[in-house]
């Protein structure tokens, strides 16, 4: 019987400014192994997962920017992707302007690190340490969208109340609510195609390999998890995701302390 074992990457298996613990690599690595399909699936565009994952990481498949992408670890070949496009992104932007909250808008994958963002005023902290860390990347716009495919917008909102307003005026769209990798802390909302989830894309994975969803495990420590965390039935968190999750789900070591090899003694016979 085949299975998929899925994890997050950051703050998950991936800590701020460290490395990977060794021991969940070997439990990957085991799981490979036995011939468990391995995922990771991350908010991360695929340039940004490249940055972090060598070419030998112990996994089979990437789904990145929350499921906008596959991308098979093995050939090295990018599977789907599915882009908010520009249409929809006016509409989105639109909505951000009455709100004025700071916004970036992204290229079509796999070029999607790549992104616009107008100059706000008075930005947002995060924004600022966004831009900061991916000034490459970025260029400024004023005035209209320019015309692209885009994958999915990003916007930083000053508080939890503000998400709430924006996300009751957007329709048409996925909306997903993450916490920012840079401090932590700030609330992020990215809009994409309404068939963007991670949980759609470890289902394409099942599609593909030919494993049935109740063979799917999955860990995550984040809001943009929720919809995998759900979707399965063997899910899991790591101690420090967010206290609302963890009165959800099973609750791992956090990312410091081998949540994967804490899953493996914990939950299998391997």
């Amino acid at each position: 019987m085949k299975r998929i074992f899925a994890t997050d990457l950051d703050g998950t298996i991936l800590a701020r400014n460290n490395d990977f613990n060794a021991e969940d690599l070997n439990v990957l690595k085991l799981l490979g192994d036995r011939g468990v399909i391995r995922v990771v699936a991350t908010g991360r565009t695929l340039q940004s997962a490249f940055r972090v994952l060598p070419d030998d990481f112990p996994i089979d498949y990437l789904v990145f920017s929350s499921g906008a992408g596959l991308y098979c670890w093995k050939t090295k070949q990018l599977l789907i992707t599915r882009h908010l496009g520009y249409e929809k992104t006016k509409d989105v932007v639109e909505v951000f302007k009455q709100f004025h909250v700071e916004y970036t808008l992204h290229h079509p994958i796999p070029e999607n690190h790549l992104f616009f963002h107008p100059e706000g005023d008075d930005p947002h902290p995060d924004f600022e340490r966004y831009l900061e860390f991916n000034q490459p990347h970025a260029e400024v716009i004023n005035g209209s969208v320019p015309e692209l495919d885009y994958t999915q917008t990003l916007a930083f909102m000053p508080d939890l109340d503000t998400y709430k307003a924006i996300e009751k005026q957007l329709s048409g769209v996925k909306v997903v609510r993450a916490t920012s990798p840079i401090d932590g802390v700030s609330i992020w909302m990215e809009c994409f195609n309404t068939e963007v989830s991670k949980a759609k894309g470890l289902l394409e994975v099942c599609r593909i390999e030919g494993v049935d969803a109740i063979n799917v495990s999955a860990v995550g420590n984040d809001y943009n998890d929720l919809d995998m965390l759900s979707t399965f039935k063997s899910t899991y968190v790591v101690g420090n995701a967010p206290e609302e999750l963890k009165n959800k789900f099973t609750v791992l070591k956090d990312v410091y302390q081998s949540p994967l090899l804490d899953w493996k003694e914990r939950f299998t016979s391997y």
